[in-house]
């Protein structure tokens, strides 16, 4: 596996790289899940806690339409989802990094969408970011 990719209606919205050899921690040997939720990060997460959540407008509702997960089913063997078959068809070389339009996507998807990234939080890292952070995105 070269990458985990999240999309939404196929933009990109986050990339994690396999960097394993280069001494970067992968999930690429034991069943993964997703969860979502919703918490208060305002003193840090909203660009360093300068921007506070309105609680005004709570209760907050966060709900899925149309979901659909695109993932290999773990069957107790980790080569079962490595194997570049019909089925596991994200793992064919030219699916290995984002193509031009969704490296364009990400890029916008981060300009204008992220909040927080931590490999731009020199102050919770003491100036020490983790070693993904400074390897190629995509």
């Amino acid at each position: 596996m070269h990458e985990c990719r999240f999309m939404v209606d196929w933009v990109p919205i986050r990339t994690y790289r396999n960097y394993a050899k280069k001494g970067v921690p992968f999930p690429r040997l034991q069943p993964m899940g997703i969860k979502s939720t919703l918490w208060n990060g305002d003193n840090w997460a909203t660009n360093g806690g300068k921007t506070k959540i309105d609680w005004s407008k709570a209760p907050f509702i966060a709900s899925f339409g149309n979901y659909k997960l695109d993932a290999c089913v773990w069957k107790r063997n980790p080569r079962f989802c490595w194997d570049a078959t019909s089925q596991n068809w994200w793992n064919k070389m030219e699916l290995s990094s984002l193509n031009s339009n969704q490296r364009r996507l990400f890029k916008w998807v981060r300009k204008y969408h992220l909040i927080y990234d931590y490999c731009q939080d020199n102050q919770r890292f003491m100036n020490n970011l983790p070693k993904e952070c400074h390897l190629p995105k995509y």
